[in-house]
């Protein structure tokens, strides 16, 4: 087979800190804007995300770190340099994760201090901005979780609506305008944890805090979409989707796909990103799991997709729950043991696939697949193109086969008479030639391939992007990404 493209990671992610060269930061009094990114908007179809600049589109591969402020600077350097050799551009940080955070963070601060805990500490909120801007040298937005409300980790619980909206608006001013700053208006902030009237309040705060600058979230609880309880919130820029959590089988074997698929149907459209869903433990697991979880998600029409791993959400052993290591056994005794597991070396090429086609035309579309379609997850073949629903208007299109099966596509959905096919490897970001400058059949059957996981890639002949695909100098730094991908 011809090879047309071999990115490889450059360096082990899994690095310990005695290997990086740590910066100490020293607080400082107010965040100031960070060169290394531009913010975020959405996208005129209000399916995905976009650089608020240039209007490049942003895929958003997000690492779970709620228990981020257990960690010293120090090993929150550690923690950064490690996502980003490994392709991440996104953390997600609760400032008040109990056990943690709503006492105090590494440095003996608490959050919010006050009568009714609705000021935002300064001495706290000095250290938060320097994680801040860390977090913009290393091309990271941070998903900025104002407050949990889950049943055994939430404080968001004990607050009224006023007092929201007064912490809201505190906490949105702080940071307007600084453009790698996500609000995220609460963990597990819906029913049955926490009303929607004061989630709402919440979030409503937050964006006038911020004047509008920075984009507002919310996290569900779980198996939802946001969408479920704010899908009319005017101040929701995107949809967050909790799938089944944790790291046990029943979580690897629930459809996630079909939360951001159900996103993509509704009236109230935005982009959905998943949030949450299974958890990898341990060191060895089969990346599979987390590869095919990402690929049906983002297929099915997301806009980005979060990772997780028990260690590191918890900052193993900085977790001080038992129920915590009983529920979700991290499988490592420290942190810093999980960087760089198979899983986390992989999921950054799915980059390389959705940013050398148009990325804004992109739409789930099943109907791709005329046979061979799986009856579970584990079988799931999930497409994608460009073009418009039940209109023959795609130039190109992308099929996710999760385990080796034959299947017959629906190549007519592309109006081109000639077609070039590719293989694509999840696990490698190395891209293979199937058949070049071949006619376009109508029906397309593509024989089992040996082992694992696959993507099929057919486009119209003309185009040649992945010909024209300039490599990033860096495949790890979002920029560089942006810079040379596909714009539309």
């Amino acid at each position: 087979m011809k090879k047309l493209s071999s990115i490889r990671l450059s360096a082990f992610c899994g690095i310990l800190s005695s290997i990086f060269t740590l910066c100490s930061l020293t607080p400082f009094a107010s965040p100031s804007k960070p060169a290394a990114l531009d913010g975020l908007g959405v996208s005129a179809n209000h399916h995905y995300l976009v650089d608020a600049k240039t209007g490049a589109p942003v895929f958003i591969l997000a690492d779970t770190a709620w228990n981020l402020g257990a960690l010293k600077m120090t090993e929150i350097e550690t923690y950064f340099q490690s996502r980003e050799n490994c392709g991440f551009n996104a953390i997600m940080f609760a400032l008040n994760f109990f056990p943690q955070a709503s006492a105090t963070n590494a440095y003996g601060q608490s959050a919010y201090i006050g009568a009714d805990k609705t000021e935002l500490n300064p001495a706290y909120f000095e250290t938060c901005d320097a994680i801040i801007r860390r977090a913009a040298t290393h091309h990271l937005y941070v998903m900025l979780y104002a407050m949990w409300a889950g049943k055994r980790t939430g404080t968001m619980n004990n607050y009224t609506s006023v007092q929201l909206t007064r912490l809201g608006h505190a906490l949105g001013h702080h940071y307007a305008g600084i453009p790698n700053v996500i609000f995220c208006a609460g963990g597990e902030s819906a029913p049955h944890f926490i009303e929607v009237d004061r989630v709402n309040a919440f979030g409503r705060a937050l964006k006038e805090g911020c004047a509008g600058k920075n984009l507002v979230t919310v996290h569900p609880t779980s198996p939802n979409s946001s969408s479920k309880f704010y899908a009319e919130s005017s101040w929701l820029d995107f949809y967050l989707c909790q799938a089944k959590s944790g790291s046990a089988p029943a979580s690897a074997d629930f459809d996630a796909a079909a939360l951001v698929l159900g996103d993509w149907k509704i009236s109230s459209v935005k982009p959905t990103m998943m949030g949450e869903h299974r958890y990898e433990s341990g060191t060895q697991e089969d990346p599979l799991i987390q590869r095919r979880s990402l690929y049906q998600c983002v297929f099915a029409g997301g806009c980005g997709y979060a990772y997780g791993h028990d260690a590191i959400w918890q900052m193993t052993p900085h977790t001080g729950q038992p129920w915590m290591l009983k529920g979700w056994k991290p499988g490592v005794t420290n942190w810093m043991e999980a960087l760089g597991t198979p899983a986390v070396r992989q999921l950054h090429f799915i980059k390389i696939l959705l940013y050398s086609h148009p990325y804004l035309a992109r739409i789930p579309d099943q109907s791709l697949v005329l046979a061979g379609q799986g009856t579970n997850i584990a079988t799931r073949v999930q497409a994608t193109r460009d073009g418009t629903l039940k209109h023959n208007d795609a130039t190109y299109m992308m099929v996710y086969i999760s385990s080796p099966q034959t299947i017959i596509l629906n190549t007519a959905v592309i109006s081109a008479r000639t077609l070039n096919a590719y293989w694509f490897n999840p696990a490698t970001g190395e891209s293979e030639a199937l058949r070049e400058h071949f006619t376009n059949p109508g029906n397309l059957t593509l024989e089992k391939r040996p082992q694992g996981d696959w993507v099929a890639v057919i486009e119209d002949a003309t185009k040649n992007y992945f010909q024209n695909r300039r490599p990033p100098k860096n495949v790890y730094e979002t920029k560089s990404l942006l810079t040379h991908s596909v714009k539309g």
